[in-house]
């Protein structure tokens, strides 16, 4: 065999550099519940010690910018999301959630309802992390009135029909809360884990007894009362402010309290958030009067600076060359860096990790996820090892249709990328390098 160098055209100048290094990945199918297909990813893979020195290497012509996302399945998240902030460069997000509730405890008696005085009621949910600027907000819960179905495909834009009473006592502004993340619960005499914890109506809270004593199970429960709609009604947020908080809603603190006194003494009772509990974000995103919207519009643009965020939109990457490398070479090296645009301490950081996915077949629509890559801090960029994926396009294995990168977290963080475009005018641009030898 023999080394080959490749010279390949960009901006009308040659380049040519020198790396060696190897890596295998991977690929899993995306979505487990389709019918899927062979994949040809990691097949026929170089054995170790085939790492060589070579100057068969040139950095690909890129072509980047930026998708829409149209449906997003939101059913039984991670976390539950609340909050609105005001970015930017990506416009207003705001997130809330629906949830069912289910009994602690089945049949339970609470004595003589009539004469029970609810003395508070509150809703707690454990944070799971923040998006943004902690700042005050305005927290609001209403009744859901309409049945939630397992069946159901609930998408980042879908509603159900809600009572229009705020049951969030509005008298001494009790939903204003600035979450505090970091701060512990002080619940009585116990100190727990950082909680975000808002009041709810007694009236409601004593009619919510009511129902769980009559109720057998939970299906008989949800018969009765369908769950809860939990928002945020703030006013125009300043760019760069606000925030959306995770919560984790099936953590053993997170739940509604009802604290009451019946016979003269005092005594609580929970609902809780399950694994078998219906429960949905629904996410709004609004970058029409934005860059980001330009680049939609016009993929041209994405060459200069291009965005993935998550619910909403994924960063897409070409290299069309790449169908012109001979089909009789081993590649023994190919790597993707993508540099971001982001400055130290913003609380809009970076993803930890990106999943970079692709649709490999003709006419499945699916987007397998290639590589699954942390942030690298010291480049300020995902770094991502495709030799095997651009193997397998050169063999013709699968087809080179570019690839998407996203937040890996992408239906149940709000977490957003700006990524340096091919032509940015920032010191880094993406490149993609590739070593090979032919046979």
């Amino acid at each position: 065999m023999m080394i080959k160098t490749v010279e390949i055209k960009k901006n009308k100048r040659w380049r040519k550099i020198i790396l060696f290094f190897a890596a295998f990945f991977c690929l899993t199918a995306a979505f487990t519940s389709c019918k899927k297909k062979k994949s040809p990813v990691g097949t026929q893979a170089l054995p170790s010690g085939s790492i060589m020195n070579s100057d068969g290497l040139d950095t690909f012509q890129i072509h980047t910018y930026t998708v829409e996302e149209d449906t997003v399945l939101t059913m039984d998240p991670e976390f539950n999301l609340i909050g609105s902030f005001n970015d930017e460069v990506f416009g207003t997000v705001e997130a809330e959630f629906y949830s069912q509730l289910t009994l602690s405890g089945f049949s339970p008696d609470f004595g003589d309802i009539s004469s029970l005085t609810v003395d508070s009621a509150v809703v707690a949910f454990e944070f799971g992390g923040y998006y943004g600027n902690l700042n005050e907000q305005l927290f609001e819960i209403y009744e859901i009135t309409e049945d939630l179905s397992r069946d159901s495909s609930y998408t980042r834009k879908s509603i159900v029909t809600t009572s229009t009473q705020n049951l969030v006592p509005t008298g001494n502004n009790e939903g204003l809360i600035t979450p505090d993340p970091e701060k512990s619960a002080i619940v009585g005499s116990d100190t727990l884990n950082p909680q975000l914890r808002i009041p709810l109506d007694p009236v409601f809270a004593k009619n919510l007894l009511t129902l769980a004593e009559s109720a057998t199970d939970d299906a008989n429960f949800l018969d009765l009362f369908k769950g809860l709609h939990f928002k945020v009604n703030n006013a125009m947020l300043a760019p760069g402010e606000g925030s959306v908080i995770y919560l984790a809603s099936t953590k053993p603190a997170s739940k509604l309290t009802v604290y009451y006194t019946s016979g003269g003494e005092q005594a609580s009772f929970d609902f809780i958030i399950t694994g078998s509990a219906i429960d949905f974000n629904h996410v709004k995103t609004d970058y029409s009067m934005t860059r980001v919207q330009q680049v939609i519009n016009d993929n041209s643009l994405g060459d200069e600076e291009f965005y993935a965020h998550a619910f909403a939109t994924r960063a897409k990457v070409e290299f069309s060359s790449i169908n012109d490398l001979p089909a009789d070479i081993i590649v023994h090296d190919a790597s993707l860096e993508l540099p971001v645009n982001y400055y130290q301490g913003s609380n809009f950081y970076p993803s930890t990790e990106v999943n970079v996915s692709a649709k490999l077949f003709e006419g499945d629509d699916r987007k397998y996820v290639v590589s699954t890559v942390a942030y690298n801090k010291s480049k300020k960029a995902y770094v991502v090892d495709l030799r095997t994926y651009i193997q397998n396009i050169v063999k013709g294995e699968i087809q080179n249709n570019g690839l998407y990168i996203s937040p890996k977290k992408y239906n149940t963080t709000t977490e957003r990328l700006v990524f340096n475009g091919a032509n940015s005018s920032n010191k880094k641009q993406p490149k993609l390098s590739i070593v090979y030898t032919k046979l």
